[in-house]
């Protein structure tokens, strides 16, 4: 079974020109129903990614946002996919979606969460790779940290059930939200700075602090955040790394599959994971800790703090 905390599915079908249904074992495409099913695939953490590219600036847009969500609804509507509203649902016998907000840019106030809640919204990153008023990003000049409203928002979200991700976030904002984080919280789709120093991956407080807030990070395919040569054998590293000095139990999977160009070679497409899975093994990970990081630790945060 697979949990997969970070797929771009609904940015795929805004961007792409007559994309093949989803329906479809798509030749070349990284996800789809087919592959999923073959993956074993549960739940997949849906992102709505709400920024256009406008004269070599990206903005945020309330309105590609809303596009995002009802990619997914159309999806949920004509597939029977599920989408995620509370703790319960996680349990239904179907794939289902958890729609995230891949930055919270679009936010003009707090107030604005609860309109995106009612949307379907489930998971919200406090930012994606730029600064905003809740807090500054990994590639921030200047690492503010968390603002004052980012913690009204933290704690608003965590009083709707909303798990706060972490991705793209600064080591100051991160280390801000988990300090006050009353709920476990994610980090979706990082790898890890002491095995290769990438603005995107996290490092070791980071890494204590989210074992001891009780939440996951989903180790990605994104091959710049692997390693200089990304490979099988680099991410496992990776995996290695937070098992042995963190433990199994913050470690979950996060593809970004549709959000990126390639992966590893190997590991091209989600119903290839079970490649993943046999070389944790390799590398001395027990069935049931390979059962832990596919699926049984992200799903044991979302029920808490959904």
């Amino acid at each position: 079974m697979l949990v997969d905390l970070h797929e771009d599915i609904a940015h795929y079908f805004l961007t792409s020109l007559n994309p093949p249904p989803f329906h479809e074992d798509a030749e070349g495409r990284q996800s789809d129903l087919p592959k999923l099913r073959r993956a074993g695939a549960d739940v997949v953490v849906a992102a709505v990614f709400p920024f256009v590219h406008v004269y070599d600036r990206w903005a945020a847009a309330s309105q590609v946002a809303l596009e995002g969500v009802k990619v997914y609804y159309s999806l949920a509507e004509r597939y029977g996919v599920r989408i995620v509203e509370r703790a319960s649902d996680l349990w239904a016998p179907a794939l289902k979606f958890m729609l995230a907000l891949e930055g919270a840019d679009v936010l003009n106030d707090v107030g604005d969460l609860k309109l995106f809640y009612r949307l379907g919204i489930r998971v919200l990153g406090i930012t994606w790779n730029l600064d905003n008023k809740w807090g500054h990003s990994c590639y921030a000049k200047r690492d503010g940290g968390l603002t004052a409203s980012g913690e009204e928002l933290v704690a608003e979200a965590e009083r709707l059930g909303v798990v706060i991700d972490l991705a793209h976030a600064s080591r100051r904002t991160a280390l801000d939200v988990l300090a006050m984080a009353k709920r476990p919280v994610i980090i979706s789709h990082a790898n890890v700075k002491a095995v290769h120093d990438h603005p995107r991956n996290v490092d070791d407080e980071v890494l204590k602090a989210l074992a001891d807030n009780g939440g996951v990070i989903g180790l990605t395919l994104i091959p710049s955040t692997i390693s200089p040569s990304p490979s099988l054998n680099h991410l496992v590293k990776h995996f290695k790394y937070v098992r042995e000095k963190f433990g199994v139990e913050v470690l979950a999977v996060g593809t970004d599959f549709l959000g990126i160009s390639s992966a590893p070679p190997g590991l091209e497409t989600v119903d290839k994971v079970a490649v993943l899975a046999k070389a944790l093994v390799e590398v001395g990970f027990s069935k049931e800790e390979v059962e832990a990081v596919f699926w049984r630790n992200a799903l044991q945060v979302f029920k808490r703090a959904l």
